[in-house]
């Protein structure tokens, strides 16, 4: 074989190497583009905890969430909202937040981060704070 690979002419050598060249980079291209494109998406499932606030039925001491992330959406539902739907958009580093203002005119943030399989964020809103501690229980 190595007698046949030093019988090719000069040109012939480059072309073939540039082939294999060209081949090896799609290759490794395909294996790197392979990652999912939301590595996010799932259901995330915890409690949530009051931080601000008096604790009453409007803002309960701790209730339970359950987080859906899907692509660049995130829908949550608590003991207050079902499947309240928000723009997804996070940071490389997981980091994330929205802002939201209802019909009356109520403004509702909320800002956390993503790490492995653990979300932690806080929400605020005019009558009360909260601390959510999430984990990934269904990956999409």
């Amino acid at each position: 074989m190595i007698s046949h690979w030093r019988s090719k002419s000069r040109p012939e050598r480059r072309l073939m190497l540039s082939l294999i060249f060209g081949m090896m980079c799609l290759v490794a291209g395909s294996a790197l583009s392979a990652e999912p494109t939301h590595k996010y998406d799932g259901v995330y499932t915890g409690k949530k905890s009051l931080t601000k606030g008096t604790a009453s039925t409007t803002c309960p001491a701790e209730a339970d969430v359950s987080v859906t992330i899907t692509g660049e959406t995130l829908a949550w539902t608590d003991s207050a909202y079902k499947n309240f739907t928000q723009a997804f958009d996070p940071a490389p580093d997981g980091s994330f937040g929205e802002t939201h203002i209802d019909a009356g005119g109520n403004v509702f943030h909320y800002h956390g981060r993503i790490v492995g399989e653990v979300i932690d964020a806080d929400t605020d809103n005019p009558d009360c704070d909260y601390h959510w501690h999430l984990k990934r229980v269904q990956a999409k």
